[in-house]
C-alpha cells in the first residue's frame, strides 16, 4: 500500500466484502485516494481498473473494489463518471423554463438527427428523452420549472445539473456553494448568458398614462400613490399586479427599481403565477398597472420610463441588447463546479450557439446577436448629452466626438467592466469572441473599429478621461489577441470620452455601471 489512513477501516472493508472485480484493467495503475461518503476514512492506492460501478485499488493488503456510490476519487487520474451519463437534471425559472428551454431542446434533439419524447409528469416536471437515428435513447432530460431561488439551491444540493435563472447569482447563494464545494458560480466556467430582456411597466390600452418616473412607479408599487389621478392620469384607484418574491422579475425590479428608492414592495398587489399572467390581468383591467418582461408584453400597453436625471427610455430590442434600457436584465445557466453528465455539457454547447440565438428571438426574448443602429437612431441619447454639459470643454470634446460618428453606425456589443476594474465582465468577454469572429469573417474588411470608451461622471475630469481611454484600449488589445493574423484591412482605433454621452444617471449606482462602458462604432 502506497498510503493509507482510515478513520474506521472496517466501514470501507464492509463496503466491499463481498463485491469480485468484473471490470476491465485501467492502462496503467495510477495512485488515486478514495473516500468514505458515511466515515470520513480514506484509502490510498493504485487503482488498476475501474468499470463505471467499481473501484479496482491496489493496496498493500490486496486489492479492493469499492462501489463509487459509496467513495469519492481524489487524483488526477480519477475517472470520469459523468462522461457517459445520460441522464440529468435542469432546474429553475420558469421565465426560461416554459417556452425557451423546450424550444432549446427540441432544436437541440433534432440536430442530432434523432426524434422526441415529451412527457408531462406533473404541471412543474416534463421529462424529456431524446432518441437517436437508430430509435435508441441519446438522453433523457428531467426539466423541473420554478423560479431562479430554486436553481441556486438544486445545485447546491446537487439535485440537478444546470440551473437556470433569471437574474444573477447574489452574493449570498455564492458564497453558500462555495462553503459547499459547487465552485465560483460568477466564474466564466460555471456562468452562461442564455438570452437578454427587459422588465417592462404595463398598463391596459385604455389608460392614458404614457410616460411614468422610476420613482413614480417605485411609489406605486410601495403602496404610497394609490390613485392615477396622483400621476397625471383618471381619477381611479391603481390596482398593481406582480410576480410573488421569489420569481426573478420581481427581484430584478427590486434591484433596479425599488432599492435605489429605499422602498419595498406593498403586500397589497394582486399576485399571479407568470409573466403572461401578469400582462393579460393588466390589458383586462383599466385601472390596473403591472411588471412584466418584455418577452410577455401581449396585449398591454408599455410605458416609457423617466430616469430621475430626465431621461427617457423605451425598450426596443437595441436599447435591451446595449443594456440601456433601465431594467434591462440577463437570464442566466448556471453549473455547479466538477464534472456534470457529457451530455449534458452537448446541451450547454448548443445553447452557446448561434442556432441557439435565433430559437431566443423567436420565442419573443432578446438575442445575443450583433445589430447596428446609426447615429440617427441616438438622437435622444445625444440630446441628452447636449442638454447635460455646461462647460466649454466638455462641450467641444462632445463636437470632436459626434464629428467623428456621423458616418459611422454603432454595433450593439457594449462592454462592461467588472467592479472598479479595467477587466471585462463575463457577458463581455463571450461579445469580444464574438467580434473577433466577425473580423476573422471579413465583417469589417476595409473598415475601422472605433472602441470608444466612456466613464461616470464622480471624481476629476482628467482622470475619467484617463480611465476611459484605458477601458478602450484594454477592450482593443484583448480584441487585437482574439482576433491574430486575421485581422486583414481592420483597423482598431481606441478614443476616451470621460462622462461623455451618459446612458443612465450618474446620480445612482446602477447609472454610473451603465456609464462605465466601451462601444463600437464601424466607419
Amino acid at each position: 500500500m502506497n498510503g493509507m489512513n482510515m478513520l474506521n477501516k472496517k466501514s470501507i472493508f464492509a463496503i466491499t466484502a463481498a463485491c469480485f472485480w468484473l471490470g476491465q484493467p485501467v492502462a496503467q495503475a495510477e495512485i488515486v485516494t478514495l473516500h468514505a461518503l458515511d466515515e470520513g476514512s480514506s484509502m490510498t492506492g493504485n487503482l488498476v481498473g475501474f468499470d463505471g460501478e467499481f473501484y479496482q485499488l491496489e493496496t498493500a493488503i490486496g486489492t479492493m473494489a469499492l462501489s463509487v456510490s459509496h467513495v469519492t476519487c481524489e487524483g488526477a487520474d480519477c475517472p470520469d463518471l459523468m462522461a457517459d451519463l445520460n441522464e440529468f437534471i435542469i432546474t429553475g425559472s420558469n421565465s426560461i423554463g416554459l417556452q425557451m428551454m423546450p424550444a432549446m431542446i427540441e432544436a437541440y434533439a433534432f440536430g442530432l438527427g434523432g426524434d422526441l419524447e415529451v412527457e408531462a409528469i406533473s404541471p412543474v416536471q416534463v421529462k424529456y428523452t431524446i432518441l437517436d437515428a437508430n430509435g435508441e435513447i441519446y438522453s433523457e432530460i428531467t426539466l423541473n420549472l420554478g423560479d431562479s431561488n430554486d436553481a441556486f439551491a438544486a445545485l447546491e444540493n446537487r439535485e440537478a445539473s444546470i440551473g437556470l435563472s433569471s437574474r444573477r447569482v447574489t452574493t449570498g447563494e455564492r458564497n453558500r456553494l462555495l462553503r459547499a464545494g459547487r465552485g465560483d458560480l460568477t466564474s466564466p466556467a460555471q456562468e452562461r448568458i442564455l438570452a437578454l430582456d427587459g422588465m417592462v411597466v404595463t398598463v391596459s390600452p385604455n389608460n392614458p398614462i404614457r410616460t411614468l418616473s422610476l420613482d413614480q412607479i417605485s411609489d406605486i408599487f410601495a403602496g404610497n400613490i394609490r390613485n392615477w389621478r396622483e400621476v397625471g392620469g383618471l381619477d381611479a384607484s391603481i390596482n398593481v399586479y406582480r410576480r410573488d418574491g421569489n420569481s426573478g422579475a420581481t427581484q430584478v425590479f427590486e434591484t433596479l427599481v425599488m432599492a435605489p428608492t429605499r422602498r419595498v414592495l406593498a403586500n397589497t398587489a394582486f399576485i399571479l403565477g407568470s409573466n403572461a399572467a401578469v400582462s393579460d390581468a393588466v390589458a383586462q383591467d383599466k385601472n390596473g398597472i403591472g411588471i412584466t418582461s418584455a418577452s410577455e408584453e401581449r396585449n398591454a400597453k408599455v410605458l416609457s420610463l423617466r430616469s430621475v436625471c430626465g431621461q427617457v427610455s423605451t425598450a426596443s430590442e437595441f436599447s435591451i441588447k446595449t443594456e440601456e434600457y433601465p431594467i434591462s436584465r440577463r437570464l442566466f445557466l448556471y453549473t455547479a463546479g466538477g464534472a456534470i453528465p457529457g451530455k449534458a455539457v452537448e446541451l450547454i454547447d448548443f445553447l452557446g450557439s448561434d442556432a441557439a440565438q435565433e430559437i431566443v428571438e423567436q420565442v419573443g426574448f432578446v438575442s445575443q446577436n450583433v445589430a447596428m443602429a446609426s447615429l440617427n437612431n441616438q438622437g435622444r441619447r445625444l440630446a441628452h448629452a447636449l442638454t447635460s454639459e455646461r462647460d466649454q470643454a466638455s462641450l467641444a470634446l462632445l463636437q470632436e466626438m459626434v464629428s467623428g460618428l456621423l458616418d459611422a453606425e454603432r454595433l450593439s456589443l457594449t462592454f462592461r467592466f467588472k467592479s472598479g476594474s479595467v477587466s471585462p465582465d463575463n457577458r463581455a468577454v463571450v461579445d469580444i469572441a464574438r467580434l473577433a469572429e466577425m473580423v476573422r469573417n471579413g465583417d469589417f474588411d476595409g473598415k475601422r473599429l472605433m472602441i470608444i470608451g466612456f466613464a461616470d461622471s464622480i471624481g476629476a475630469i482628467n482622470e475619467n478621461q484617463r480611465l476611459s481611454q484605458a477601458r478602450a484600449e484594454s477592450i482593443r488589445d484583448v480584441l487585437v489577441e482574439a482576433v491574430g493574423a486575421d485581422a486583414g484591412t481592420v483597423q482598431f482605433t481606441p478614443f476616451g470620452y470621460g462622462k461623455l454621452s451618459p446612458l443612465g444617471c450618474n446620480e445612482t449606482e446602477d447609472g454610473r455601471d451603465t456609464n462605465r462602458r466601451v462601444e463600437i462604432w464601424v466607419r
